[in-house]
């Protein structure tokens, strides 16, 4: 099974990397940078799961190198998927599988709307802290690296029982490379529960300006943190995908237990003045809000705040 992955920074190239490490044909798309020292010095991994230092990856900058691919990863940011799809297209083929490891509750739409065929895509979704340290070099940080992969169209009893079987083996690899699978009959609920936990946490963490140790540890600030996750849980419910105050309270728990120093992806992007997952992660939620009428007054402050920050600062790539 030759597994591509698109977009080799700090999801990539940790999930490519471990899968590497125990012998899987993996190829890396990346680019400028991260590109020649992959190709030149390997990946390095520096995890608290363990360090390694793959001397030798197959690398590439165009997809249209590659011959063929069984398994694409995407694990992109939400606002470069266009241009990810774009640069695939050519090598997906009817076997392909492509999962995209986004952080958005609308990327499997996104991919739909390209034009590549639902029967080619599954719904995955990522859990780790990590972030790219230097070139070619990924740091591991915090959570438990875990994918959670699942049926993202419905499809006859038939296929259904076939595109299962390729799920579990794909989930087997991954597992055999030291990586927490999960497979889901509901990959929508699931993108779901991280949409509440990730893009929660980062649009006030945004505004804030603070790590999490910090945001969870002050007693007002700690309630905006709960009633902001508690906004995003509503909108999944209008969406027709039931989040439970259960489920609410297990996004806190695991909030309270993260790394104390730990930072959102987009927090971070936002505070270097680079290009964020804003849209997708905090403008997207505010329209559902107003498209079903729901008061959802932490996340109105916070897209706010931000996008009169963002208005200022030209974006960096």
């Amino acid at each position: 099974m030759h597994f591509v992955i698109m977009g080799s920074g700090a999801v990539g190239g940790y999930f490519g990397g471990r899968l590497a490490q125990v012998g899987e044909k993996v190829t890396f798309i990346a680019r400028n940078q991260h590109f020649q020292v992959l190709k030149e010095d390997g990946l390095q991994i520096k995890s608290i799961k363990g360090d390694i230092h793959l001397t030798k990856v197959d690398v590439t900058q165009t997809a249209s190198d590659i011959k063929e691919a069984d398994v694409i990863f995407i694990a992109v940011k939400s606002f470069q998927l266009a241009s990810a799809l774009k640069q695939i297209k050519p090598i997906i083929s009817k076997s392909t599988r492509i999962i995209p490891l986004l952080n958005g509750v609308n990327t499997i739409e996104a991919i739909r709307c390209a034009n590549i065929a639902s029967e080619n895509v599954y719904g995955g979704l990522a859990k780790i802290i990590s972030h790219v340290k230097a070139p070619g070099i990924i740091s591991h940080t915090g959570a438990k690296p875990h994918i959670t992969l699942g049926l993202a169209h419905a499809i006859d009893n038939a296929v259904n029982v076939k595109e299962q079987d390729r799920l579990t083996e794909i989930s087997n690899k991954l597992t055999n490379a030291g990586i927490s699978v999960g497979l889901t009959s509901n990959i929508h609920m699931a993108l779901w529960r991280k949409f509440i936990f990730v893009a929660a946490w980062g649009a006030l963490a945004s505004v804030v300006k603070t790590n999490v140790g910090i945001l969870r540890s002050h007693h007002a600030t700690k309630e905006l943190l709960e009633q902001i996750v508690t906004e995003y849980a509503q909108l999944a419910n209008a969406e027709n995908v039931v989040i439970t105050e259960t489920m609410v309270k297990e996004t806190m728990a695991f909030i309270g237990a993260l790394p104390e120093h730990s930072e959102t992806s987009m927090q971070k992007d936002i505070a270097q003045g680079m290009h964020s997952e804003f849209a997708v992660l905090v403008e997207y939620p505010k329209q559902l809000a107003e498209k079903h009428r729901i008061n959802t007054p932490v996340l109105t402050f916070c897209y706010a705040c931000l996008s009169a920050q963002l208005s200022n600062k030209p974006n960096k790539v």
